[in-house]
């Protein structure tokens, strides 16, 4: 039976390997995956490297999903594709490297906003949207679980996004629509440019598996999680064995 799904911030790191997952594992003509993207590059890149099979089965919807404004024309873009949602994967995240003494109000609360508050609203005006036996993802953190000295904020956020999966299991209660988050630990994506071999070597050294995840094995996971009826209102960690000493 063909699916409707949509995917926020598909179009590069984690995002774009559970979009790509996603087509790999279709096999109905008929699906219907709708990517959010923010950078115009990123989305022609994407689209050129897919087949013309796939083409024909990716809609892309620009949105800023920082703002509520971004977040409600998002809503009406992809109601007007299909008014029936299968699966949702919330994957959009942004964080800050600076100190907490440095924070302004504004700074944390985009931040906030992008991570926890962009992804419970979105939830809310597609609820009456899903159809019976859908799911959701949320993207966590394993910042969110562990204090994170990197970003307080950042962690802060994780830890309402696992929270908020639990709490709307409760709200969706009849409806047959499971809920879960996903919490990676550090994944080698375009986030990490930038980082120094002595910073690789210091986290790598807390992880019993000594590197960091690639997307694809977090594509995986999200696929799995969507695909299994009976994992609902849970975190699943994905860390290979980080702080394990």
């Amino acid at each position: 039976m063909a699916k409707v799904m949509v995917l926020t911030s598909g179009t590069s790191g984690i995002g774009k390997s559970i979009a790509l997952k996603l087509l790999k594992e279709s096999n109905d003509s008929s699906d219907r995956l709708i990517v959010n993207y923010f950078e115009e590059e990123q989305k022609n890149q994407m689209y050129e490297e897919l087949s013309a099979e796939d083409k024909n089965k990716v809609t892309f919807v620009y949105a800023d999903l920082s703002s509520y404004t971004g977040l409600e024309g998002f809503v009406d873009d992809v109601l007007k594709i299909s008014d029936k949602i299968d699966w949702l994967v919330c994957n959009t995240g942004i964080g800050t490297y600076k100190k907490f003494d440095e924070y302004d109000y504004e700074l944390f609360d985009k931040i906030l906003r992008t991570n926890l508050s962009i992804p419970t609203f979105m939830i809310q005006k597609f609820k009456p949207h899903f159809n019976q036996g859908g799911k959701i993802i949320l993207m966590g953190s394993l910042a969110g679980k562990l204090p994170y000295s990197s970003s307080l904020v950042y962690s802060v956020s994780k830890a309402g996004v696992h929270h908020l999966a639990k709490c709307l299991m409760k709200e969706f209660d009849g409806t047959y629509v499971s809920i879960n988050a996903i919490a990676p630990s550090f994944v080698q994506t375009p986030w990490q440019n930038g980082r120094s071999e002595e910073s690789y070597e210091r986290i790598n050294k807390k992880i019993n598996l000594h590197r960091f995840a690639e997307s694809d094995e977090i594509a995986k996971l999200v696929y799995d999680t969507l695909t299994n009826d009976f994992i609902n209102g849970t975190l699943l960690e994905i860390t290979g064995g980080y702080d394990y000493f």
